[in-house]
């Protein structure tokens, strides 16, 4: 079944998985069915829930080769269809499957609100109303028109697909608790790594002027010394060679200067947003960088930020520790910004080390509401990607 649904690995692994688990339940109640006409129990009714169940899967099935192109939104959509499909044709041959059915309706808002913008989580929030609404008003429609010798076979349809929705129901609600525990926790730990990487980013700035600027304009003030005794003992060609040498070094501490403005703060992604400064970025690079970028709208100034960064930490990490020979930047909305740095280079094991780099990294994408992926294998390089919500402009003011 995984490689049925290879389509969903460049979505959320969280994402993923809960759509995997929908798709095995809904097949273990297809298949126990699917036994129970096979015994003996060939009831209309349990054929009609076999389709039902067959159409709905072939309704998520549809959806997999679209998630590659339209992210999240495709795979949902399917579900919402095949969720839709499973809880009428169940209200319609056994109404007394309507309590499940009716919270049924909830699922794609469960499996969904980490994973789509609010205005479509409002939207699944009214589907689910409304859907659990229809189907109880469904199931007292059918009640009377069920005839009564139908209830065995009513039995053993709600025996086979109670424990699956419920299986599932189940399921999202403690996967929803373990997720907001971890992102308790992660939080927690972000606070303290946050901290850390501010007061490495300070000293990173203190030792970049000591080193640089600071020591330029010290070998300037001796040079200006120099000058006044030339121009005090009236020999102006010592003097005017001191004043070449001066502009000279005063052009490089306002060049030194200007490069670590543009590390703290780059004047271009403020300017023009964040492809462009990333494509001048990769044009300084000491490796060639491929940039591939879709057109999209500029997001919040806080997920600009982290994912100019993250950006920039990755291929500092590339031209310093990977050994690699190319570097590919790619950015992309599907809504909800994305981007991937790729490199061809020694890699490592991502399951055994973690560069601390990283861990700014991790703080920075969280901070702004998004998750960062590391995917590294020894001598078939790394991948470092982030994905930011599709927050509206103002929902991330203050962060950043």
């Amino acid at each position: 079944m995984r490689r049925l649904l290879a389509g969903w690995s460049t979505l959320d692994p969280v994402l993923a998985r809960q759509l995997r688990f929908n798709v095995g339940a809904l097949v273990a109640s297809t298949v126990a069915l699917s036994v129970v006409y096979v015994a003996g129990f060939r009831h209309d009714s349990v054929v009609i829930d076999i389709v039902v169940m067959l159409v709905s899967l072939t309704l998520i099935a549809a959806s997999v080769p679209l998630a590659r192109r339209y992210g999240p939104g495709a795979p949902l959509l399917g579900l919402t269809a095949a969720v839709t499909a499973f809880a009428f044709g169940g209200t319609w041959t056994t109404p007394q499957l309507v309590p499940l059915t009716a919270m049924l309706m909830m699922v794609p808002l469960f499996v969904g609100f980490p994973h789509l913008p609010r205005r479509w989580v409002t939207v699944l929030m009214v589907y689910g109303v409304l859907g659990s609404s229809l189907m109880s008003a469904l199931a007292e429609y059918r009640r009377p028109l069920q005839p009564g010798e139908a209830w065995q076979v009513n039995a053993v349809v709600v025996a086979a697909s109670v424990p699956t929705v419920a299986a599932v129901i189940a399921y999202l609600v403690n996967d929803a608790y373990r997720r907001m525990r971890d992102q308790a926790e992660a939080l927690r730990q972000s606070s303290v790594r946050v901290v850390q990487v501010a007061d490495a980013a300070r000293r990173g700035i203190e030792r970049d002027l000591h080193d640089g600027a600071q020591q330029r304009l010290l070998l300037m003030s001796v040079d200006i010394e120099r000058t006044r005794v030339a121009l005090a003992k009236g020999d102006l060609e010592a003097a005017e060679e001191q004043v070449a040498v001066l502009a000279r070094e005063n052009r490089k501490v306002v060049r030194e200067l200007r490069e670590l403005a543009r590390g703290i703060y780059p004047p271009l992604l403020t300017e023009r947003g964040l492809v462009p400064a990333v494509q001048a970025a990769a044009r300084r690079a000491a490796l060639p960088v491929t940039v591939q970028a879709d057109e999209f709208a500029r997001p919040p100034r806080a997920i600009e930020l982290a994912a100019y960064f993250c950006i920039m930490e990755a291929l500092n990490n590339a031209v310093k520790h990977s050994g690699a020979s190319e570097v590919v930047v790619r950015l992309w909305d599907r809504p909800g910004l994305e981007f991937e740095v790729s490199d061809d280079g020694r890699g490592f094991d991502a399951d055994e080390i973690e560069p601390a780099g990283l861990l700014g990294l991790r703080a920075r994408v969280l901070a702004a509401g998004g998750t960062l992926r590391v995917r590294s294998t020894p001598g078939r390089g790394t991948t470092i990607s982030g994905r930011f919500p599709d927050a509206e402009p103002g929902d991330l003011d203050g962060i950043g």
